[in-house]
């Protein structure tokens, strides 16, 4: 019985988080176009809404989903990964890799472990992605997926193209997983040891937000 409530939180929080990134497409797809073309050519346009023209003029209305379908991918596979991620594999060290000695000496370090293995595993499968969705936003004219990768027959020039960048992202991945989980962990733990209490209301939750995400903000400042 326990294991199949495990598997239903499981791919419940992987199906809202599908359908959450279906739901926002539409909406949020055209303004993440207009901020990565901003961003690729900051001198040429001096603000969104010229930068918005400038995409209808050379690419027209479908100009501003262009990239839909490896960001829709992209996020789908993250949000379909992250939540079953941040709460299998905590269990999943706590219980089949480290020793209970290990464990009384550094309590939070299944959440560092799940950090690491989430970071890890976004460089190899969502940087490519992501890499691809920017190429095809910032091109200069409307091309499809499939020219994409009819422009490149070589597969390692393939891949050499859509992992390009990847030593840049790669200290910022883990600092920013296992800056956020293990923050995350530390302040509701304090805030439960404060309180004497198990559960956190919903106040409690927006504090320990706040403070999770001014001191990943901190951490990621550099990057």
């Amino acid at each position: 019985m326990d294991r199949w409530d495990r598997s239903s939180q499981l791919l419940i929080s992987a199906a809202i988080g599908v359908s959450r990134t279906i739901g926002g497409l539409p909406l949020e797809h055209p303004l993440d176009t207009i901020r990565t073309r901003w961003q690729a050519n900051p001198t040429s346009s001096s603000n969104s809404w010229q930068v918005a023209r400038e995409i209808y003029v050379s690419k027209g209305f479908l100009g501003f989903y262009s990239g839909a379908i490896p960001n829709t991918t992209r996020r789908a596979v993250k949000q379909t990964y992250r939540w079953p991620m941040m709460l299998f594999f905590p269990q999943f060290y706590h219980d089949h890799v480290l020793s209970h000695r290990l464990q009384k000496q550094y309590p939070r370090l299944p959440k560092i472990l799940t950090g690491l293995s989430i970071a890890n595993f976004e460089i190899l499968v969502i940087n490519p992605l992501e890499r691809l969705k920017v190429w095809l936003m910032t091109s200069p004219t409307r091309i499809s997926l499939l020219e994409f990768f009819q422009r490149r027959s070589d597969t390692r020039d393939i891949i050499r193209e859509l992992y390009r960048g990847t030593s840049a992202v790669f200290f910022r991945q883990n600092i920013s997983w296992v800056t956020f989980l293990y923050t995350d962990e530390l302040i509701k733990a304090k805030l439960r040891n404060y309180k004497q209490c198990q559960d956190l209301n919903h106040v409690d939750l927006f504090v320990a937000g706040m403070l999770v995400g001014l001191v990943n903000t901190g951490a990621m400042m550099p990057f």
